[in-house]
């Protein structure tokens, strides 16, 4: 599959792109800048992608992009979200501007392209519940609108999938020969391998303390999320079509 990368200078995207390449997949990557890009990248990985240079906030840029190269698949993991629920960020443009991008080519093609999405542990869904972990910890609340947007799409105008991870760190600063942990467990819409702890039952509290205690739980590495949708592309049909995705190192 060929595989469009936004964000591929980021601490998840520059390991997306050699696992990307260790799963059989082909690789453009869109980048503000080139050369960032190839000092980041050791020179055998660089030179096995292609690279276009355009600003993650043009949509019209992000259209072409898709349809010159001939990409089958986007993934955006450009931009971050303020942490306190009072910030501000550029990912809700980013975010849009690349739904809209991706939407517009997959309409020019009239087949929905596959696309993955990075998002955050708030917006996966309290189990017992209809709310969200940001309900319990108001965190990094921009995902919220973005999930809003993703959601308010018409029928297979994208075929999306919102990655929700909660901390995400490096097992190495090598990107030469990508290595992980082992594989995640993951789960649509709740959590995976969710703690049933007794405070849940404390009344006002419960679910702000069984939020805090699971919530360490899902720290992940960045090199075990870029396997993982790495291998997911791997799949014509994905179980995590039109979901948000948690994920847990089962160790």
């Amino acid at each position: 599959m060929k595989v469009l990368v936004l964000g591929a200078t980021g601490n998840l995207g520059s390991r997306l792109v050699p696992a990307l390449l260790n799963h059989g997949h082909s690789v453009v990557a869109y980048v503000r800048s080139s050369s960032k890009l190839e000092s980041l990248l050791p020179e055998p990985v660089y030179r096995q992608i292609a690279v276009v240079q355009g600003d993650a906030k043009d949509s019209a840029a992000i259209k072409k992009a898709i349809l010159d190269s001939g990409a089958d698949a986007v993934i955006n993991t450009a931009g971050m979200a303020a942490l306190p629920p009072w910030g501000k960020s550029d990912l809700p443009e980013i975010f849009r501007a690349v739904v809209q991008g991706v939407r517009q080519a997959g309409e020019e093609r009239n087949k929905p392209l596959r696309a993955w999405f990075l998002g955050g542990l708030g917006v996966m869904t309290f189990p017992g519940t209809e709310l969200m972990f940001s309900d319990y910890i108001p965190i990094y609340l921009e995902h919220r609108q973005d999930l809003a947007l993703l959601k308010s799409l018409p029928p297979n105008s994208i075929d999306w999938s919102l990655l929700c991870p909660s901390t995400m760190t490096p097992e190495s600063s090598d990107l030469s020969a990508l290595t992980s942990k082992g594989k995640l467990i993951a789960n649509a819409t709740h959590p995976p391998l969710w703690q049933d702890y007794w405070v849940k039952n404390i009344p006002l509290i419960g679910g702000y303390l069984s939020c805090g205690m699971n919530a360490p739980r899902y720290e992940t590495t960045l090199e075990q999320n870029a396997e993982f949708i790495a291998g997911d592309l791997e799949t014509l049909e994905s179980p995590f079509s039109e979901k948000t995705v948690g994920v847990i190192d089962p160790k």
